[in-house]
């Protein structure tokens, strides 16, 4: 194993643009979109990332992100855990969970939750356990304006109760041309005809709770 350094995104801004080349290669986004979400998470505090290094060439190995959780003070959510194709199967993996998870400790956190879809097996090896899902930053920010999504479309088709006619207004409207019917209601959004991405993907939830543990390079 090389020698390993573990920072913020935020100690090593000089790396920003290429986190998003590494992130990119996993899961491809456009590099403005990525590039926004690092800088949202290029801070000393969470939500924020970490890179592993290689100490001798600062190479990026790996990478984590830990967001706070609603009404868990002591608790932070890790996403966007990912080790370079061709250095994984070296322990690479757990070095990095590890130095997430006692950073955590370190900064008065004792919990850590994550979801996945294929690699319970690795998580479970580093302590975490079956769960049931729980509401977190990526899930508030795909719900919720899906949610309002809805709102605004049954909005834009409100058809408005109109007053009772007079007697000579009921008249003249006996004798005029019925008006066109309204047009359709807008048909339910799904997620084939929604703008807005949610996922759809089974994730098992995982959690841990935090001891001190001793990093092994």
């Amino acid at each position: 194993m090389p020698d390993l350094s573990f920072v913020p995104l935020h100690d090593r801004k000089d790396l920003l643009k290429k986190s998003v080349t590494f992130l990119n290669s996993e899961w491809p986004r456009s590099d403005g979109s990525r590039e926004h979400s690092q800088k949202k998470s290029c801070r000393p505090r969470p939500p924020m990332s970490f890179l592993l290094l290689d100490g001798e060439t600062d190479e990026i190995l790996g990478h984590a992100r830990v967001t706070t959780l609603p009404n868990r003070d002591r608790a932070l959510w890790i996403e966007s855990v990912m080790i370079k194709k061709g250095e994984r199967g070296r322990g690479l993996g757990k070095y990095l969970m590890n130095a997430t998870e006692q950073w955590m400790l370190e900064n008065d956190f004792d919990e850590a939750f994550l979801s996945t879809e294929d690699q319970c097996r690795f998580y479970e090896s580093c302590g975490y356990q079956k769960c049931d899902p729980i509401v977190h930053s990526t899930t508030a920010t795909s719900v919720f304006p899906a949610m309002e999504h809805f709102q605004n479309a049954a909005a834009e088709h409100h058809v408005p109760v109109r007053s009772a006619p007079s007697s000579a207004s009921a008249i003249t409207s006996a004798l005029a041309p019925l008006p066109p019917p309204p047009p359709p209601l807008p048909k339910m959004v799904t997620t084939s005809t929604s703008p807005i991405q949610i996922s759809t993907v089974e994730h098992q939830y995982m959690k841990k709770r935090l001891k001190p543990t001793t990093l092994e390079t």
